[in-house]
């Protein structure tokens, strides 16, 4: 448990960066599509890093990857935070997010290969659940202590780095003639066998999640400036809906009856879509706090069954790079869709309408995933390893 801090730690550095830059460019009079570009060319970045990197990382060469990225991305975070130029500002949004898809597709190498057969539904579950917090601890504490300027924040994120990188460093590494993770597929009674054709659905999964999340986190504080809201208020609702996805994504990983099954995507997809339907109807600061945080409970199940599945099929490091360029893909088509809807409707509601009908279309496409019959039991990676092995 004790290497999850991290992730935890990593995450809480880019969502204080992320908040700090973003309500500071709604305080310059940056526009929304100037805001929307700030967050997306990271993504951008950050999807085309995961699909190269996916292809080379194994077991071996995890650690070497995550010491160096964790030292890159804390000097180009603390970069961020001094830069007030728009178009510098974007070039170093690409080279830290470059860096951070380092740090995550190498983490979670690592993190298989540290895991004992058997016990990738637990390491996942508490992955979640510390990238989450960490998540929610850097909005908090970004909201905080923003009035205090970009060199208190800059400190903040260089103390953070430096924990993160001596951790790894003191790390006892399992020998890598011992099982792993990495090449054991998890199962536990009650749930139902592995099935490869989930690697698509979680896949759709993290690239709805943050198609959904990504506008929330970055275009939101930008409106809560413009209508005068005091940057604390925003940074604790972001926290809370990430704190509440944390501990969620945790818990359900010890529900064993949810995996490879229909049901939970359709009651989460539908339920969210329901409360993303109540902040378009009225999007005032109170029902949007409310919706933010409930929300929580839909990405927290869809970030751990999309990590979970990767993890658990055919080539894990080449799945979870895909995993992670669909985080930078979904990010970026939700900015844009989400201000296309803003445009369309004439206020920020139309980014609530369109996030709940993503999260309709991205359900019917996963239940029809869900329902073809399954590979053939002699071979259950077959479909991932078919996907992967055009990289070869």
């Amino acid at each position: 448990m004790f290497m999850q801090i991290c992730p935890a730690l990593m995450d809480w550095t880019v969502f204080l960066v992320l908040f700090a830059v973003l309500y500071g460019a709604g305080e310059r009079g940056f526009s929304g599509l100037q805001c929307a570009w700030i967050g997306a060319v990271g993504q951008l970045a950050y999807m085309v890093a995961s699909l190269l990197v996916g292809l080379v990382l194994t077991r071996r060469n995890a650690r070497g990857v995550l010491l160096a990225s964790t030292l890159g991305s804390t000097v180009m975070g603390v970069a961020c935070l001094l830069v007030t130029s728009f178009a510098i500002q974007l070039a170093l949004q690409a080279l830290w997010f470059v860096f951070l898809s380092l740090f995550f597709n190498s983490f979670q190498a690592f993190m298989r290969g540290e895991t004992t057969p058997g016990r990738l539904a637990v390491t996942v579950g508490r992955y979640t659940l510390a990238w989450s917090v960490g998540s929610a601890v850097g909005f908090l504490s970004s909201g905080s202590l923003y009035g205090l300027g970009t060199v208190a924040l800059s400190v903040m994120t260089v103390l953070v780095g430096s924990v993160i990188f001596v951790a790894l460093v003191r790390h006892q590494r399992r020998p890598h003639t011992l099982r792993s993770a990495d090449e054991h597929e998890d199962t536990l009674s009650g749930s139902r066998a592995e099935n490869a054709r989930y690697v698509l659905v979680g896949w759709c999964l993290v690239f709805t999640a943050m198609f959904v999340q990504r506008p929330l986190q970055s275009l939101w504080p930008a409106v809560c400036a413009r209508t005068g809201i005091l940057p604390f208020l925003p940074g604790l609702v972001l926290s809370l809906h990430m704190l509440l996805q944390g501990v969620w994504g945790h818990r359900v990983a010890a529900f064993a009856a949810w995996r490879y099954r229909r049901t939970p995507l359709v009651v989460l997809h539908l339920s969210g879509a329901i409360l993303l339907g109540l902040a378009w109807l009225k999007p005032v600061f109170p029902m949007s706090a409310a919706v933010i945080i409930g929300l929580g409970l839909y990405t927290g199940y869809a970030y751990f069954a999309a990590v979970y599945y990767a993890s658990n099929s055919g080539r894990r490091s080449l799945n979870i790079g895909v995993n992670e360029c669909l985080v930078g893909l979904g990010s970026f088509a939700g900015l844009f869709a989400a201000q296309w809807g803003e445009r369309l409707l004439g206020s920020h509601g139309g980014m609530y309408a369109v996030c709940g009908i993503a999260l309709l279309a991205s359900l019917l496409i996963q239940v029809v995933l869900a329902s073809l019959r399954p590979p053939a039991a002699a071979e259950p990676a077959a479909l991932a390893q078919t996907l992967s092995a055009r990289a070869d």
